[in-house]
């Protein structure tokens, strides 16, 4: 293999590395994938797995472009750390309260806006892409734009592609779990979020007085 290509594997293997540890890691947006799952069916479990996509490409281009800036943005994060803590909350007591559906559910589930919601205030890919990301992004760019799209494809793909497959196989338990471990999957995970509301939202508090 000639030298480029060494480079390009590397850039490859290592957003397939870190994609597949944000997609697989517990979080806020792994507990609504399974929590839109269970109660509106795999299509918006998928809707959820999806957001990454659209909330993380801004920060990208931006990443790359001010990796010199993480410096002075704790401020910033102690406040979105303290609003995502609030945002989470709000999301464990409304899948504390859910009920049993008989099927699937008739109200909004509101997949996308639950989603966008969450990973727009989780100040974690705003530290990932200025302080690890961000760096790669630019190597590879320096590198050409092959090196870039080869990270980003890798990163993306096993990202969401390891929340599409927890999504497939929550819905594919689905029918089980919508007996009477229904209520207790449920609390289980509002409980899960309660604990990832407390942590963003010390973590908020602690960078703001820092």
């Amino acid at each position: 293999m000639t030298p480029e290509t060494d480079t390009i594997l590397y850039f490859m293997s290592t957003g397939i590395l870190l994609g597949l540890s944000g997609g697989l890691s517990p979080g806020p947006l792994t507990a609504l994938v399974i929590s839109q799952t269970l109660r509106f069916g795999a299509r918006e479990g998928m809707l959820v797995a999806l957001a990454p996509i659209l909330t993380d490409a801004p920060l990208v281009i931006a990443a790359g472009l001010l990796v010199s800036a993480v410096a002075g943005m704790n401020t910033v994060l102690g406040v979105l750390s303290v609003l995502g803590g609030l945002v989470v909350a709000y999301l464990a007591w409304d899948a504390y309260h859910a009920q049993i559906p008989a099927v699937e559910e008739t109200g909004e589930p509101r997949s996308i806006v639950k989603s966008i919601a969450v990973n727009l205030v989780n100040p974690h890919p705003y530290v990932f892409w200025l302080m690890v990301g961000g760096p790669l992004v630019a190597s590879a760019l320096d590198k050409g734009g092959t090196h870039l799209v080869c990270f980003l494809t890798g990163f993306f793909g096993c990202l969401v592609g390891a929340k599409l497959a927890l999504a497939l196989i929550t819905q594919h338990f689905r029918e089980w779990l919508l007996g009477p471990p229904y209520r207790m999957v449920m609390r289980g995970l509002a409980l899960a979020l309660l604990v990832f509301a407390s942590v963003m939202f010390i973590d908020g508090v602690e960078r703001l007085w820092a």
